[in-house]
């Protein structure tokens, strides 16, 4: 069923529209089915039975089926109906046929009661370990058939992308006050800071933001640059420092190759840690509080037509509502 539920998801090229009037045959699928029957059952008299037919009924569609075909497809073989050799070639592809047709129909019906299908997650950032990882990567095991598919977007692309269509789900890191759609808090991820391994400050295990102050801050333009810079503000500003901000069009990683370099340094997520930088060396941040976070959310809207998405919408409900709360409320679709 998966290969089907795969075709019926993907957005390839549309293919031409069939014209029934020329694949008309005159074959009812009853006539297939009650051929099938007779094959099973040797007989029209049990074909009848099994299908709660008259076996006159029976006898009369099998001989309009082989009207149609211009060929006998059954023949007495030792007091059994058994299928002539034509009739074996069709009897065989037929049952194929309407196998086929039958998991198409459950595929679709899986997929309209958001049982099966795929989920396009739209993201930002490093997804190399940690929640994000295990979101976009481990199916659900209460519905195996449900596909998540990664969408890695810049930050200011993911509101617009949920609003056309492109994206079921975005995962935002930080507040999405701009986002006039329906949002969740799932988990945090503790604010870490990179710099290069020959940094002064490298040999310090806890960094403190005063001990940040004059330092160059390397930023991927692809990130969240206001709430960036808005956290970078706030923290300096009790010491009477305006943050210096560079901002560059690439990503986290080619970020923490410029820190490498030495550049400046940059700040980035507990997940990051698990990677190894040649060059670079993190270090725990605190602010006057203690561990600096960032909440992640999940973004959505209401009238989304991907009925799979109630689904995952309950998954993280059940995974994170001990832990945050995701009201019941918010999960609602059309």
């Amino acid at each position: 069923m998966m290969h089907i539920i795969r075709e019926i998801e993907a957005d390839g090229k549309a293919e031409a529209l069939l014209d029934p009037v020329s694949v008309r045959t005159g074959i009812e699928r009853a006539h297939l089915e009650i051929a099938l029957a007779v094959e099973l059952y040797g007989s029209f008299g049990k074909a009848a039975l099994a299908l709660n037919m008259l076996p006159k009924t029976v006898n009369k569609r099998v001989r309009d089926l082989e009207f149609q075909l211009g060929c006998a497809i059954f023949e007495r073989h030792k007091r059994r109906l058994v299928p002539t050799r034509s009739g074996r070639v069709f009897l065989r592809r037929i049952s194929q046929l309407l196998q086929d047709f039958h998991t198409l129909v459950e595929a679709v019906r899986r997929i309209a009661d958001g049982k099966a299908g795929q989920i396009a997650i739209g993201y930002h950032g490093s997804v190399a370990h940690g929640d994000l990882h295990h979101l976009l990567f481990q199916p659900d095991p209460l519905h195996p058939d449900i596909h998540h598919l990664p969408i890695e977007l810049s930050h200011d692309r993911l509101f617009e992308s949920l609003a056309s269509g492109r994206i079921d789900l975005a995962i935002v890191r930080g507040s999405p006050a701009d986002f006039h759609g329906l949002n969740a808090p799932l988990w945090n991820e503790r604010i870490i800071l990179c710099l290069p391994e020959t940094h002064k400050l490298a040999d310090c295990s806890l960094l403190q933001w005063p001990d940040l102050a004059g330092e160059t801050f390397l930023v991927s333009g692809y990130g969240p640059i206001d709430a960036i810079r808005q956290l970078l503000e706030d923290r300096l500003a009790p010491l009477e420092v305006s943050p210096r901000m560079v901002i560059h069009d690439i990503g986290t990683s080619a970020i923490i190759q410029m820190v490498r370099a030495g550049h400046g340094v940059c700040l980035c997520l507990e997940p990051m840690m698990v990677d190894h930088y040649a060059g670079t060396v993190f270090r725990e941040l605190s602010g006057a509080t203690g561990p600096e976070y960032v909440t992640n959310f999940a973004c959505w809207h209401a009238d989304s037509p991907n009925p799979a998405l109630k689904r995952l919408l309950i998954r993280l409900r059940r995974q994170y509502g001990g832990k945050v709360n995701i009201d019941p409320c918010v999960i609602k679709m059309p």
